[in-house]
């Protein structure tokens, strides 16, 4: 019997206005199949797994779903995105597929509170990690709920890129990031997952490209925003005055958003897409939508040390001066500006320990 086969389909998941459940009834089947890309062809395929759906309680609807297989089959051949996991034959993991939602629910936590049930679930079943395929658009979702690199982005026959990733029951990790997967984990036995933890940071030493940038779980709705780490507790006004005079850069695959040894008289976060992290020429962090960007070189005021590009088409990045700072009018404004500055470079040096401990 496979892992998916344990799962008891009886529980559900509520968070605030989500409930995410286990679809066992032909309605919530036929609702997932036409939120599916192509729908008519996955009927064979949706066989193989168990759909999970989230849905929005105040209307009823079913607004987001996924595929839950087990890992094993999707880990087959060379070609796997997940060939880390392959080489290391790591028992009992789960994989999300077919991850599926209506759009207005992208910035709202529908999704997270989909995905936090398939991985308890998993947990529970006894699981040991849920693995995942994720586009760019949806990476720093997928990052802020916990989920970390697994393999490096990868370019597919059609042009799409795809970055496998992979969540963890690691409990240092989860709650530096503010997880909304901690307080559901109240129980977990975190020492039964302390080798593939370890496995997963030696991992990382190993692959430097598969280190991550900071991220935080939003506590509500409205800090869904791509730029609530650098905005968090400004005034109205404050927040409109630094947005206000924001660059926004536009760039292709391969181009050169901020310069190594520049001056680093600004710093911003990626509005869309991807931007790869080098130092040396080697790649050492992706960063995804939401992620801050050359706060280090901004906040120390010495020349950057890396060079960061972006990583894949129609990317977007926001960059403020070093004179929106003093553009702002309420000194509790500035003084909260560098606070959140601040707590992004402490992040860094939090899961770096980790990394290196």
């Amino acid at each position: 019997m496979g892992l998916i086969d344990s799962i008891a389909l009886e529980w559900d998941l509520w968070i605030g206005k989500y409930r995410a459940f286990f679809v066992t009834e032909t309605q919530d089947r036929e609702a997932c199949i036409r939120l599916l890309p192509s729908h008519g062809q996955l009927h064979d395929t949706l066989e193989k797994g168990q759909l999970v759906a989230c849905q929005d309680t105040r209307s009823g609807e079913v607004v987001a779903c996924v595929l839950l297989r087990n890992a094993a089959p999707s880990l087959a051949g060379p070609e796997t995105a997940f060939s880390h996991v392959r080489r290391h034959d790591l028992p009992q993991l789960a994989v999300l597929s077919h991850f599926s939602f209506h759009n207005t629910y992208l910035n709202t936590p529908a999704i997270p509170v989909l995905l936090s049930h398939c991985f308890v679930e998993v947990l529970k079943a006894g699981g040991l990690a849920l693995l995942m395929s994720s586009d760019p658009g949806h990476y720093s979702i997928h990052k802020r709920l916990g989920m970390r690199p697994i393999g490096p982005l990868q370019k597919g026959a059609h042009g799409d890129f795809r970055i496998p990733m992979i969540c963890l029951p690691d409990m240092d990790y989860l709650s530096i990031i503010n997880s909304p997967l901690m307080p559901m984990l109240r129980g977990i036995r975190f020492e039964r997952y302390q080798a593939i933890c370890e496995w997963y940071y030696n991992l990382v030493r190993e692959n430097k490209e598969l280190q991550t940038g900071a991220a935080f779980y939003p506590e509500n709705d409205q800090e869904f925003k791509q730029h609530h780490l650098i905005t968090d507790g400004l005034s109205d006004q404050g927040r409109e005055t630094l947005l206000r005079d924001a660059l926004i850069i536009n760039c292709r695959e391969g181009e050169v958003v901020l310069a190594e040894n520049d001056g680093g008289k600004s710093f911003g976060y990626v509005r869309n897409g991807l931007v790869r992290v080098l130092i040396g020429g080697q790649p050492i962090v992706m960063l995804g939508e939401g992620d801050i960007l050359g706060e280090i070189a901004f906040v120390l005021n010495t020349r950057r040390t890396a060079q960061l590009v972006a990583a894949s088409p129609d990317t977007e990045v926001v960059l403020f001066r070093e004179s929106a700072i003093d553009q702002l009018q309420l000194e509790s404004d500035r003084a909260l500006l560098w606070r959140n500055l601040a707590r992004v470079l402490a992040q860094r040096v939090l899961v770096t320990n980790k990394m290196m401990s």
